[in-house]
């Protein structure tokens, strides 16, 4: 499946589970979070579309898909980016707030 088809069966799983999915410009990847009760999957606008499917799919993977219909391709990725995330349980996309300086 081309990436931009790929992407576009991502957004739709998500809106089925109940998240809204944005491109948005700024300075990082992105990632699924709650805004004022609204769930939602942030992308970077500027990824090309491989990039943005593996970000919707790392979300993806992190929740609870139950019964939902996943194309074989859309599986594919899901699980492979569930992989990746087991095996790297150090890494998060929790923010980090930046360190103090001491004053001199």
């Amino acid at each position: 499946m081309k990436a931009d088809k790929l992407l576009e069966e991502l957004t739709e799983v998500a809106r089925t589970l109940g998240y809204a999915v944005r491109r948005e410009t700024g300075t990082f990847r992105g990632g699924a979070c709650l805004l004022h009760e609204q769930r939602l999957i942030i992308i970077n606008r500027s990824m090309p579309p491989e990039a943005a499917a593996v970000i919707l799919a790392r979300g993806l993977c992190r929740l609870e898909l139950g019964d939902t219909f996943l194309k074989p391709a859309v599986r594919e990725i899901i699980e492979r980016e569930r992989g990746w995330v087991e095996n790297h349980p150090d890494v998060t996309i929790e923010p980090v707030a930046p360190a103090k300086q001491d004053a001199a």
